[in-house]
């Protein structure tokens, strides 16, 4: 009898043995599984917990393991919110990874890595590192484009006419401008076109409002350079044209010799001569832009007929409100007293414009988008040139003001042929309003308030019916 007992027993705890060594063998299972097929659900209306289709897009490239060193501190909101971010790039591709380290506990790795303050990441790919700091999902994603790109971006800087210089630090220089252009990996040099014709690795040249003429020469190669499909980034300044009016014309864009009048930024608290641009031009580079940018001091483009101009595309990216106009007499803006007249051009009028020109036939350059990274210093197919009727819109002085650098680098990006990223909008949480009806609110009422409290009790009452002793 006493043996059947212990066989019994025996034979229970090895059920019940068995039984926990399933569960955890499953538990293990599914958690290889999900270590394997990890998925996220983003059940926000505003799609908050996802990335972008432009970062997604960025990730489908990267073949190569990238790792990212996040030095953040524990404990801090901030910080779940960038591990967060981080976990989504290493869901939608494996080859990222990432670490985190706090600086405080680590302080020699922090120095190894030269980091000074918490919220760093340091990405590692490609023989390359790069550094974010302050991490958002567009400073992230960039990263990661720069960390792939074989080598920078190469802008030659026009210089020889009285142009704005890009290593000043006078208000009116771009250095600060040059300096975001570094951060999109680029590589800023200064050029002479009087020595001979654009280097064949040019990206983009800048003309940053020459005061001098340029000469036939440097002209004549600016043509040739365009033709062959580079692309030019002109900033011009009013009643200085730089002799680039007759150039200008050719390629489809018209310059007043004006300066425009604003009356709407005198009434949001500016200058009349400080035009307000909320009005953008439908482009690429202007899809989704909702920022105001600022033009202080700016001349007027205009956009030619077909027939004065080669064939090609001319788009006006940013426009003045209809309160502006054109005005043309300098004495009177000498004096501070402007009216418009039938001499003027009433708003709106364009202030930045773009022109894309079809490609010559048969230069060497046509497949260098074919030839990979041995055709990388072949010119593109189209020649882009994007003409700012301001310079101190990218001045070291309002560079930082509203929308400018985000209008400016925009624009910069597409010339240089990296339109496939140009920014990634933060997403917001929306706030909605809730409006019941009489009904609604009623049974909104009673069934949290009356219904659920007496099933309660109800509930209770019965369990206490059936154990009460009889």
């Amino acid at each position: 009898m006493a043996g059947s007992v212990r066989r019994t027993r025996f034979l229970g705890s090895g059920s019940a043995s068995a039984a926990v060594a399933a569960v955890l063998a499953l538990l293990v299972f599914l958690s290889l599984l999900s270590e394997r097929y990890y998925l996220r659900w983003d059940l926000t209306g505003s799609r908050q917990n996802s990335l972008s289709a432009e970062t997604i897009k960025v990730l489908e490239n990267i073949l190569e393991p990238v790792r990212i060193k996040a030095f953040l501190a524990d404990g801090r909101d901030g910080s779940r919110k960038v591990e967060d971010l981080l976990a989504g790039y290493c869901y939608h591709n494996r080859q990222v990874s990432y670490t985190v380290i706090d600086p405080t506990r680590n302080p020699s790795e922090a120095r190894r890595y030269d980091v000074t303050s918490e919220k760093t990441l340091i990405l590692e790919g490609y023989g390359r590192r790069q550094t974010v700091r302050i991490p958002d999902e567009q400073k992230v994603t960039n990263a990661l484009h720069r960390l792939m790109e074989s080598s920078p971006r190469r802008v030659y800087w026009l210089t020889g006419h009285g142009e704005r210089s890009f290593d000043g630090k006078e208000p009116e220089d771009l250095a600060s401008f040059a300096e975001a252009l570094e951060a999109e990996h680029c590589e800023v040099m200064s050029l002479n076109l009087m020595r001979g014709d654009p280097p064949r690795d040019a990206d983009v040249m800048v003309v940053a409002a020459p005061e001098k003429p340029l000469f036939p020469e440097e002209i004549e190669r600016l043509d040739v350079f365009l033709a062959e499909g580079g692309r030019i980034l002109l900033f011009l300044e009013p009643f200085h044209d730089g002799g680039l009016e007759p150039f200008l014309s050719r390629h489809g864009i018209g310059i007043g010799e004006d300066i425009v009048v604003d009356k709407f930024s005198r009434v949001m608290g500016g200058d009349y001569l400080l035009p307000m641009v909320n009005d953008y031009g439908a482009h690429e580079i202007t899809k989704g832009f909702d920022l105001t940018s600022i033009f202080p001091m700016s001349r007027s483009l205009t956009l030619l007929d077909e027939a004065k101009t080669p064939k090609g595309e001319a788009v006006c990216l940013a426009y003045t409100s209809e309160d502006s106009w054109a005005e043309t007499d300098r004495a009177a803006l000498d004096e501070g007293r402007v009216e418009m007249d039938a001499a003027d051009q009433k708003g709106p009028l364009c202030l930045a414009a773009l022109v894309e020109t079809a490609p010559r036939e048969g230069r060497d350059g046509e497949n260098g988008a074919e030839n990979g990274e041995a055709g990388r210093n072949l010119r593109p197919q189209k020649g882009r040139l994007a003409v700012f009727a301001d310079c101190d819109f990218a001045s070291n002085q309002f560079l930082s003001v509203a929308g400018n650098q985000r209008f400016i680098i925009n624009t910069f990006l597409y010339l240089a042929g990296k339109a496939d990223f140009i920014t990634i909008e933060p997403r917001r949480g929306r706030l909605e309003s809730l409006t019941l009806s009489r009904a609604q609110g009623w049974l909104f009422f009673v069934f949290p308030v009356v219904v659920l409290p007496a099933l309660v009790l109800i509930a209770g009452f019965g369990v206490w019916m059936r154990r009460r002793p009889r």
